[in-house]
């Protein structure tokens, strides 16, 4: 028998016995479909945090007044944080002027908000009120007009530079939107420039925001929000250096002694890349042992059933025997039929997995992207689950005696 009549008697067999063909594959099915769903979305936030990095530089560190990462990893210190006192621009003077490692120090800050013009709106808009050092920590090209400038931020200016998306939303039909205004909290902003169009990552579209002076933007939204400092250093090789004269700086600044707790959090690209890496690796680590429990159950059913399906066709082994068949065609037809029942199982799982992790990305913040080498995993599994599982089944079929299997009912 060859491989692809094999293989027909398998689809065969599966189209024939429906209810105990599904009940037979569920269990590759749930163990494919877990992995490829959860490799989908952790693979694609990885390709999403590497790209926030290497937008943002990986010469840049951020003091910010909690490390929300740490509600991961340490979610005590992270409630703990939460009593940490706000940062505020005055901060980011002290570290400007302290700070020698440092060729900018910048502060940040962000909310969600409204903008209208020429009778459109744009809804939730990423409102980012930030200083001028901004241009030397981000990599945002123009495609018009300016970017904002220290006189902008230093005079409270109601000046914006918008998104490519909010341009084209509230200023359509190709209209030049530089020097026309917008409405933002009751306060009218003059644009002037507008970010060139940035590809979308794994379903985050990096075009809706509005940048404004940080003092602005405080004016609109007040001066009770913590800000984030950013500081570029001068020589990339002494990244660690300058953190540690941050947080030295920082603690002087805060008047802490030296066994007092840190009341402020610095992540760097490194430790942020690293912090996820490890994140990414135990969930991996603990998907392993849950995947193969369903993958073995999965197994085992498949063992049973094949084992039924000798014991039913048990006449049929033994015609074939009667007529010339050897023992090593037995074995190859339970062989290939076994192999493809856990291959159509890890089939239908892979599609399953990549379904759900799509549908999540669509429902929450979690990016999705498709890792080809989960498949190839999935897949070669699967394989070696039919081949395991089915030896026993058709080692038994290939030892009937032809005599007493024709006399089978």
């Amino acid at each position: 028998m060859n491989l692809f009549e094999g293989v027909r008697i398998a689809l065969g067999s599966l189209r024939g016995n429906k209810l105990r063909t599904f009940l037979t594959l569920l269990g590759n099915i749930v163990g494919t479909m877990s992995v490829i769903a959860v490799v989908s979305l952790i693979y694609g936030a990885d390709r999403y945090v590497s790209t926030v990095v290497l937008d943002e530089g990986t010469d840049v560190f951020t003091i910010s007044r909690i490390n929300g990462l740490q509600f991961l990893t340490d979610f005590d210190a992270f409630l703990e944080s939460l009593n940490n006192p706000d940062l505020k621009l005055d901060d980011r003077r002290w570290l400007k002027e302290n700070l020698k490692e440092a060729r900018a120090v910048g502060a940040a800050v962000s909310r969600r908000g409204d903008l209208h013009a020429a009778g459109n709106r744009h809804n939730g808009v990423n409102i980012r009120g930030l200083s001028s050092e901004y241009t030397i920590m981000e990599d945002l090209p123009l495609q018009l007009g300016r970017h904002l400038t220290d006189l902008d931020v230093s005079q409270s200016r109601q000046v914006v530079v918008l998104g490519f998306e909010v341009a084209e939303n509230l200023f359509p039909r190709r209209a030049n939107p530089l020097g026309r205004e917008v409405k933002l909290g009751g306060r009218h902003f003059k644009v002037i420039g507008v970010v060139k169009e940035r590809p979308m990552v794994l379903g985050n579209n990096r075009n809706q925001f509005a940048i404004v002076p940080l003092t602005s933007w405080q004016k609109v939204f007040g001066s009770g929000e913590s800000v984030d400092i950013k500081v570029a250093v001068h020589d990339l090789n002494r990244l660690p250096e300058a953190i540690d004269e941050a947080v030295f700086s920082m603690r002087v600044r805060h008047r802490l002694r030296p066994l007092d707790r840190q009341d402020f959090s610095v992540q760097s690209s490194d430790q942020m890349l690293s912090l996820w890496g490890n994140i990414s690796k135990s969930v991996y680590a603990a998907l392993v042992p849950l995947v193969g429990i369903s993958l073995v159950v999965g197994g085992i059913v498949l063992m049973n059933i094949m084992l039924v399906s000798v014991t039913e066709r048990t006449r049929e082994v033994g015609v074939r025997k009667a007529l010339g068949a050897p023992r090593r065609s037995i074995l190859w037809q339970f062989m290939v039929e076994a192999v493809t029942l856990s291959l159509v199982g890890g089939v239908l799982g892979i599609l399953i997995g990549v379904m759900i992790a799509y549908g999540i990305s669509l429902v929450s913040p979690l990016p999705f992207a498709v890792a080809g080498w989960s498949f190839v995993l999935g897949l070669v599994t699967t394989f070696i689950i039919g081949v395991v599982f089915g030896t026993l089944p058709a080692w038994k079929a290939a030892g009937l005696d032809p005599v007493e299997a024709l006399y089978h009912e």
